[in-house]
């Protein structure tokens, strides 16, 4: 057998040169993978004694040792007080290496049955300052980064059971390749918990993004949900001083679609809601015009009128709940023209009634439905992309696949 005659041979050299930890080393590997874990162990704690500790090499052979002896007793289960010892006894050695923070990471995650969330919490913050270390050798088997960033998106969300924690998983599964076996376990959990409540437009981001325009390179955060105000920006090239008109605009900032047009590209424009409480903090925080009012009551035709609007706007946004339907049918669409249309019909929730009817609507105005079936995630159609079809014909690799829900991550991202 290979094995045994490799095994034999590091055997004599131990035998030969006793105290020489880097060979007790190299012998207590060899029976590991022979799945003799017991000599295993007894000549990682020999090649670990017998290393004095003063250089990086012989300090990382120490590290190593008792990471992998941990590694033995984790196998053998009920042993859990020895494998914390044993990788608390590594990070003395190595403080600032990565390695010993995953394993103990794992350890946390199923120590117990249900696992110790927080220390899983405060080991991945720690190990996370120390995942660029320059990588030596496999024999630590340990995955690198990515192994740090799962426990801390686990840790995250099974201490606080927040966004953040969801966030954190979908920056894994969506910003970056992972090896298959994380990606299952990370699809997993989002398939559990759910997708975050928004998915940000960050500027680091920039690249992975499909619809360029001009000024994009400004843009260190946008306001929207799921980039409904980028797409904005994209089918209009980065517009400056566009005009907007929202029915249904909820919190001047926070979710809102508007906001990154007023504030970075000059656009002005008229919002509606039928909240107080949002109307009122829209107009102290925001430039634009506001009106407390249910979208679906009031005559466009008159409100467009008596605000002096112009016969182009560029960005017609409905998110009234049940004033939506209302307010599309009552839209002049003979007298004014609409760059991009948005309708919120969250068919995920109320079924497809809004969205059949604003899209039979929509159709017969001649306006260009591009992305259908925007969707929270993969399975959870919410909302509709229109744009005017002169603005379709110069956007058309803005069209999407109509056949099914088009995640809003896909659709605006490369993939």
């Amino acid at each position: 057998m290979i094995g045994s005659k490799k095994l034999k041979k590091l055997a004599s050299e131990v035998a030969l040169d006793y105290n020489n930890p880097f060979k007790n080393y190299e012998l207590a590997r060899e029976y590991e993978k022979l799945e003799q874990g017991a000599a295993a162990a007894s000549f990682y704690l020999r090649a670990a004694d017998f290393c004095e500790g003063k250089t990086f090499e012989e300090k990382w052979l120490q590290y190593k040792c008792l990471i992998r002896k941990a590694v033995i007793f984790t196998k053998e289960g009920d042993r859990n007080f020895t494998v914390e010892g044993l990788l608390q006894s590594a990070l003395k050695v190595l403080p600032t290496r990565p390695e010993a923070y995953y394993f103990l990471c794992a350890h946390y995650e199923h120590r117990n049955g249900a696992g110790e969330w927080r220390n899983c919490l405060i080991y991945s913050t720690i190990g996370l300052n120390y995942i660029d270390a320059d990588h030596i050798d496999d024999d630590l088997e340990y995955p690198g980064a990515i192994g740090l960033k799962y426990h801390h998106a686990a840790a995250v969300w099974k201490n606080a059971g927040e966004d953040e924690g969801k966030r954190l998983f979908f920056d894994l599964g969506y910003k970056q390749p992972i090896p298959q076996e994380f990606s299952e376990i990370v699809h997993g959990w989002l398939s559990n918990i759910g997708y975050p409540l928004r998915i940000p437009y960050k500027a680091k981001d920039k690249d992975l993004y499909k619809f360029t325009f001009d000024g994009m390179e400004d843009i260190e955060q946008n306001y929207s949900r799921y980039f409904q105000d980028m797409f904005v920006l994209a089918a209009t090239d980065g517009k400056k001083d566009g005009i907007f008109i929202e029915l249904g605009c909820g919190d001047p900032y926070e979710h809102n679609n508007t906001a990154l047009l007023e504030e970075k590209f000059g656009w002005r424009g008229f919002s509606i809601d039928n909240s107080k409480r949002h109307c009122y903090n829209f107009s102290i925080s925001r430039k634009g015009n506001i009106t407390l009012a249910d979208a679906g009551q009031i005559d466009y035709n008159q409100f467009f009128l008596q605000n002096c609007i112009e016969p182009y706007v560029d960005f017609l946004r409905f998110n009234a709940e049940d004033g939506t339907l209302p307010a599309l049918e009552k839209m002049p669409f003979d007298k004014y023209d609409f760059g991009v249309i948005q309708v919120q019909h969250n068919e995920c929730w109320w079924g497809p009634e809004v969205k059949e009817k604003s899209r039979e609507i929509l159709s017969k105005r001649g306006y260009v439905l591009v992305a259908s079936d925007i969707g929270l995630d993969r399975n959870a159609s919410y909302e509709d992309w229109w744009l005017h079809p002169q603005i379709a014909k110069r956007k058309r690799n803005m069209v999407s696949d109509k056949t099914k829900v088009n995640f809003a991550w896909d659709y605006m991202t490369k993939g």
